[in-house]
């Protein structure tokens, strides 16, 4: 039987590149946004003086803190996308295949009722 609906296999496999790209991405801006956060809180670090108050030092890490739920957030959010891609790809591949399994159930019903009469 042949194959119907290519545009949508087409874009399912699109979605699923895409979701790849988006994870992998994802990933790398996730670990640069990580280390620029440390290097910033730790460069904003050598331009306090030495008798620094909390306050100042509460700045300091709040760099690094911020580059670490940063780069963690990106992360998170590019496997979400991921999941979310991939499983629209996914789900329009099932659609087709059931209609796929559908017509050759219908096919084969119709060659058994013509082989019995």
């Amino acid at each position: 039987m042949e194959k119907r609906f290519r545009s949508l296999r087409f874009i399912s496999t699109v979605l699923k590149v895409l979701a790849w790209i988006t994870l992998v991405g994802g990933i790398l801006i996730g670990v640069i946004v990580f280390i620029a956060g440390l290097a910033g809180g730790l460069a904003g670090g050598q331009s306090l003086p030495a008798g620094s108050s909390a306050a100042a030092l509460l700045g300091l890490f709040s760099g690094a803190i911020g580059g670490i739920v940063g780069g963690f957030g990106m992360v998170f959010f590019a496997f979400l996308y991921f999941i979310f891609l991939y499983a629209a790809g996914d789900a329009i591949y099932l659609a087709l295949s059931i209609e796929e399994n559908t017509r050759k159930t219908v096919y084969l019903m119709e060659c058994a009722d013509s082989l019995r009469r």
